[in-house]
């Protein structure tokens, strides 16, 4: 848009065309030094060629005026007008009738385009389809972020996508699959105040088509959450499911018999034929029209950001069917993810090499108390790789790569188990450290663990981009260190550690596989009927394995809760000043807690039974004590 500099002296003859809803009173007010000459709606066309013209009409009025006012190139300025709201909103119109009357007297004059549908003009927008999300707001009623979400969600479980195939002014054809799109030129709509208003103009000769095109539930939600965040949104970065054309004249083909929306008026038509007219209408502005973008400077340029939204052979699968809840995968992707997760499945040599090497090296870290050696064994060790073609398998219900993956799967762990084994017969050390007790009491919190490294494991292989990440999951995991420790205890004969450890290796192994699984059907690998079976054989497994972990975890938490109740520090017992630490818990019926308690002198039987009585009281149930009294000098 740009502002037309007058060198005239004398300023064009005033004309407002009106019909009978003009109030008595302003027709018989003073108008000042350059008053306006009143024409009823059936003399409009007697205003001479390039005069300001007033209208206090309604939309439908105005609309066949503006091509008038083309032709006669003449300076047109809207009124308040009750019939008339989206030319109010389109063209900036806010206040009283005298106010504009005043305001239009010293508005400057701009070029403005002017949209057409099919011959009609536009003022605000052209809907096609379902996208509430970016119908044009009303400046005299602003729409609010909540009643845009409402809206939006209406008919949320009934979305469709629907062909449609546009062709710009250059002779591009692009099919896509779309929810709806809306068509605008110079107006002001929530999604332009929000994202586009320091880069889109009211004459920059080009009419802007914003496609919206969900694959799902989801990435319609995604969108929607993108349009109600504060930050503006780029053209150069459109949010997904949503594409950009901005074209001088784009013909639209839609299913027959489909309905649009021009200016919030519906229309039913098959072919839409969108352009700008040539001409540039002189516009008097409104007080709450903001002027954005280079003024009187048309591009020439056509832009097509269609933004990974469906379009020709991959929207057919989309097409008049209800939205899934999650992203379906395309072919390529899906196809590219299986080979890789195929290959991953076999043992090959390279596999059992680093399977024996992980499993030596995690426990030498076990037997050496080091945790740096175990982190090395963890990113070196193979096994995530058949656990998530196995959860590929389970979610395509593919026996053969379930086969393959729990094949090498069992491979990978009999090679461990049987280093671990040879290991602990070899070395003459049969002591548990901290680090293998630590893999002796699995509860509910490794199995969320598991979870969380199966969905990151799930996300990483179907992400190129962050494949990198697979070591941090890796790390994450830890599936060889409690295998090492099955091993070690079933070396030294200790039942009770290779089953508790046991209980770990299979906790993760179950829960990065269903979790894995579930990842891959959200992420639209595979569909949720064909999965059922597989996951549900998982499911049940986990919740097998979740009563162990369930009574550890609740064991754990009334460790947690009998070490925070156990008095320390400084204390008086029979007049003696006592300090008590390091405290640690043995289960058992009662619990046995031991701890140190040091003095100027010796406890004696009395002070011991005082301190039992206190922590008794405290926790309310029977205990044994066993205190170690050490002398304080």
């Amino acid at each position: 848009m740009t502002e037309e500099a007058s060198d005239r002296e004398v300023p064009p003859p005033l004309f407002l065309v009106h019909d009978d809803s003009l109030d008595r009173a302003v027709r018989e007010a003073d108008s000042g030094a350059q008053p306006a000459a009143l024409l009823p709606w059936s003399d409009r066309d007697s205003a001479p060629d390039g005069a300001r013209v007033l209208v206090c009409l309604g939309d439908e009025r105005i609309r066949e005026i503006a091509l008038l006012a083309l032709q006669r190139r003449w300076q047109v300025g809207v009124l308040p007008h009750p019939e008339a709201p989206q030319a109010m909103a389109a063209l900036g119109v806010r206040g009283s009738l005298a106010e504009m009357l005043a305001h239009y007297r010293r508005a400057p004059v701009v070029s403005a385009d002017l949209l057409t549908c099919n011959g009609e003009p536009v003022f605000n927008s052209v809907v096609i389809g379902k996208v509430l999300a970016l119908r044009p707001r009303d400046i005299n009623r602003p729409q609010t972020a909540w009643s845009l979400l409402a809206g939006a969600l209406r008919g949320l479980g009934r979305m469709r996508l629907t062909h449609y195939t546009l062709t710009t002014s250059k002779e591009r054809k692009i099919s896509m699959a779309a929810l709806g799109m809306v068509a605008f030129g110079q107006t002001q709509s929530r999604l332009m105040e929000r994202a586009f208003a320091e880069e889109l103009g009211i004459a920059d000769g080009r009419l802007s088509l914003l496609a919206l095109a969900p694959r799902s539930v989801f990435s319609y939600l995604r969108f929607l959450a993108r349009m109600l965040w504060p930050t503006k949104i780029r053209l150069s970065r459109l949010p997904p499911s949503l594409s950009l054309v901005q074209t001088p004249r784009l013909h639209i083909t839609a299913p027959q018999g489909s309905e649009y929306l021009i200016d919030g008026k519906p229309v039913h038509a098959s072919d839409i034929e969108l352009q700008v007219a040539p001409e540039r209408l002189s516009l008097l502005p409104g007080p709450a029209l903001s002027l954005h973008g280079e003024q009187g400077k048309p591009v020439s340029k056509e832009t097509v950001r269609l933004n990974h939204v469906p379009v020709e052979e991959g929207a057919r699968p989309l097409l008049q069917q209800s939205l899934p809840v999650f992203d379906h995968a395309s072919e390529e992707e899906y196809r590219g993810l299986f080979v890789a997760l195929r290959d991953n499945a076999a043992a090959t040599s390279s596999f059992q090499m680093l399977m024996v090497l992980s499993v030596l090296l995690a426990c030498g870290g076990m037997y050496a108390n080091s945790a740096p050696v175990i982190i090395g064994a963890m990113i070196l060790a193979p096994l995530m790789s058949p656990i998530i073609s196995l959860a590929m398998g389970m979610a395509r219900t593919d026996a053969g790569l379930m086969r393959t993956s729990l094949r090498t799967l069992g491979i990978g762990v009999a090679w461990g188990l049987a280093c671990a084994v040879l290991m602990a017969w070899a070395l003459p050390l049969e002591t548990p450290t901290l680090e293998m007790k630590s893999r002796m009491s699995p509860t509910l919190l490794d199995l969320l663990v598991a979870v969380l490294s199966g969905i990151a494991g799930a996300y990483a292989n179907a992400k190129e981009e962050i494949a990198k990440s697979l070591a941090g999951v890796a790390i994450a995991v830890a599936l060889v260190p409690p295998l090492s420790v099955v091993g070690i205890g079933l070396g030294w004969g200790d039942g009770a550690m290779a089953w508790g450890a046991a209980l770990l290796l299979l906790t993760n192994l179950v829960g990065i596989a269903l979790a894995a699984s579930a990842t891959f059907l959200v992420l639209g690998f595979a569909p949720f009927h064909r999965a059922r079976a597989g996951l549900a054989v998982a499911f049940a497994v986990v919740l097998a394995i979740s009563v162990p972990l369930t009574l550890s975890f609740t064991h754990l938490v009334e460790r947690d809760r009998i070490l925070e109740n156990v008095p320390r520090g400084a204390m008086q017992l029979g007049g003696v000043e006592v300090h008590v630490g390091q405290v640690t818990l043995k289960y058992g019926d009662p619990y046995v807690i031991r701890l140190v308690a040091s003095a100027t002198e010796p406890l004696r039987a009395a002070q011991v039974d005082e301190l039992k009585a206190e922590i008794t009281r405290r926790l309310d149930i029977p205990v044994m004590l066993e205190v170690q009294s050490a002398i304080r000098r």
